[in-house]
């Protein structure tokens, strides 16, 4: 008997020629609305993701950019999956670090922390962007502020970023920052 729930296509082998880690986040605030087209095989073009009723920019103007501590950055998703219940769903966590703790860092944390929905775009550092959260965007989740004990400890801070959604998060293609 035929399941008519899927269409499996298979996945290849790629070659070992990428890398691990974050390099940007691109942040902004919903005001009203978040949505998304329809996607093609996971990638969405940036025309497709419309904030606030206005087409996302290809240069991300409408974005903040919050640069990454090069190798401490990660991108994470966890697909959960219940037979019991019938449902499915994804959770992408962006976590990201930011050295020297300071007064003006903890004010934007604060303003970051206290929005009820973000619009989050992760650049990788093989340059591919992924859209955390999908169609109901992202919140942030956690952090944590430190001073650190000896001389090399990090000063400064953690910020995660959650998007839960029911499909795993998109590629944005076309962004040319």
């Amino acid at each position: 008997m035929a399941n008519n729930c899927t269409t499996l296509v298979g996945i290849a082998l790629d070659c070992r020629d990428n890398v691990g880690g974050i390099e940007a986040v691109y942040i902004a605030n919903v005001d009203t609305s978040l949505a998304v087209t329809t996607p093609t095989l996971g990638v969405v073009a940036f025309g497709g993701i419309t904030l606030d009723a206005v087409a996302l920019d290809a240069t991300l103007t409408a974005m903040e950019k919050y640069e990454c501590v090069k190798q401490t950055g990660a991108l994470t998703e966890t697909g959960t999956f219940s037979d019991e219940n019938g449902t499915v769903f994804f959770t992408s966590v962006a976590s990201t670090v930011f050295n020297k703790l300071d007064g003006a860092k903890l004010d934007e944390l604060y303003e970051l922390a206290v929005s009820a929905k973000l619009l989050v775009l992760v650049k990788d550092n093989n340059g591919k962007f992924w859209m955390v959260g999908n169609d109901r965007g992202a919140v942030a989740s956690a952090s944590t502020e430190e001073t650190g004990t000896a001389y090399g400890d990090r000063n400064g801070m953690t910020m995660e970023f959650t998007g839960i959604d029911n499909t795993p998060m998109l590629e944005v293609s076309g962004i040319t920052v």
